[in-house]
């Protein structure tokens, strides 16, 4: 149906924005291990999905959205490079905060809260003059880095599967694009296996979680029309949307392993049943059939709520949008954020964490908004250069 289609230009979503800056607050409290106000409710509380889900399936909208007019107007050759530009950026950067923190590490730091997690890479991060050519080797082959950037490397898998993906969605449609995705990931959980030796597919392997991101390219590619579609059909929708979220927001507030105040702590489901439910159809790292439908409704479930309220999201729109539009920035200065947290005492005084958070939340989209207004500053001196002056 949505094949014959034609794609339209479609201007950047800037609420796609919003919650891809959310996400990235979720991965900032998560990743700094600290019990808060903010803890409580950031990892799996209100449903059984991480940031990192979200973060992969909005990341292909956006890069569908860009992209799709852009394969129209520029050619399949133009979009390849491109995309070839992104993953080296990404590679580069990899490549450049793992390096950056044995830096830190041979200027006598204690860089012990972001190293890898394979004993072998973890002394590379306690003594980098130790590392052989092998150990050299597997950094620049991005097998093992920071921890809590190592999702990057995931990324730059998925940009350079991207190219194929969309032209494979202009040459045969979406229907055969998600067949192949979705082999891929049934592929996986009959025969398990890593494509790359990198640690990060011990949590992100690539031939599971390929199908969020296809599916997030593919809305992205056919937005406008998903759009037109949903519209004739938009009070069902959403009508089945929020009943199916609200069931699955009921079995995530029984989670036993998460605490927090009683009216976060529901007994929909027994402690016994929900560790049953979830090993079998929730887990992380393989993506459980359980966890894709709950993330298929809590998404839009979530971007239908803040199209609602968007109004009242005004105070912080700039925060998340920054954080959500600058991702990269985002991961790259939480790396630095962490080292930082580390360092400083009160681990256990939920208050102290939780303004400590929300002043390293601050404090990055500080940092990328000023980075931002500074290269709009250097864009509008270069166009007013290239203006004539007038006799």
């Amino acid at each position: 149906m949505l094949r014959g289609l034609t794609t339209k230009r479609t201007t950047r979503d800037l609420r796609i924005d919003f919650l891809r800056g959310l996400a990235m607050v979720c991965v900032i409290v998560d990743h700094s291990k600290r019990s808060s106000h903010l803890s409580l409710v950031s990892y799996e509380r209100f449903w059984l999905v991480t940031a990192a889900e979200v973060f992969v399936v909005l990341s292909g909208v956006v890069l569908g959205m860009v992209y799709a007019p852009r394969l129209l107007r520029d050619g399949w050759l133009a979009v390849v490079r491109a995309l070839a530009r992104r993953a080296l950026v990404l590679y580069l950067a990899f490549v450049a905060v793992t390096v950056s923190i044995l830096g830190i590490s041979l200027l006598g730091v204690d860089v012990s809260a972001v190293t890898a997690w394979d004993p072998g890479a973890m002394s590379w991060f306690y003594d980098p003059r130790s590392m052989s050519a092998a150990d050299w080797r597997d950094l620049l082959f991005i097998r093992y880095g920071p921890w809590a950037f190592e999702i990057v490397g995931l990324y730059v898998w998925l940009v350079l599967a991207a190219g194929p993906c969309l032209l494979l969605l202009r040459a045969i449609g979406w229907r055969w694009l998600l067949a192949i995705s979705w082999s891929l990931y049934l592929v996986y959980h009959l025969v398990p296996v890593q494509l790359t030796s990198a640690e990060f597919e011990t949590v992100f392997p690539i031939l599971a979680w390929q199908l969020l991101f296809v599916h997030g390219i593919t809305i992205g590619y056919h937005r406008d029309d998903l759009s037109a579609v949903l519209a004739t059909r938009a009070t069902p929708v959403m009508a089945t949307i929020g009943a199916v979220s609200i069931t699955f927001m009921a079995i995530a507030l029984s989670n036993p392993a998460i605490g927090g105040p009683s009216w976060l702590q529901w007994s929909v489901v027994s402690p016994e049943r929900f560790a049953a439910l979830y090993e079998r159809y929730f887990a992380l790292s393989d993506l459980g059939i359980g966890r894709l439908l709950n993330l298929a409704v809590a998404l839009p479930f979530g971007y239908a709520v803040l199209s609602w309220g968007w109004a009242a999201f005004e105070k912080v729109q700039a925060l998340f949008v920054t954080l959500g539009q600058c991702s990269l920035g985002a991961f790259v200065l939480h790396v630095y954020g962490l080292l930082l947290l580390d360092r400083l005492p009160f681990p256990e005084a939920i208050w102290i964490n939780t303004v400590i958070q929300l002043a390293l939340i601050a404090g990055i989209a500080a940092l990328l908004l000023a980075q931002q207004r500074w290269k709009a500053a250097r864009r509008r001196a270069a166009l007013a250069a290239l203006v004539p002056v007038e006799a």
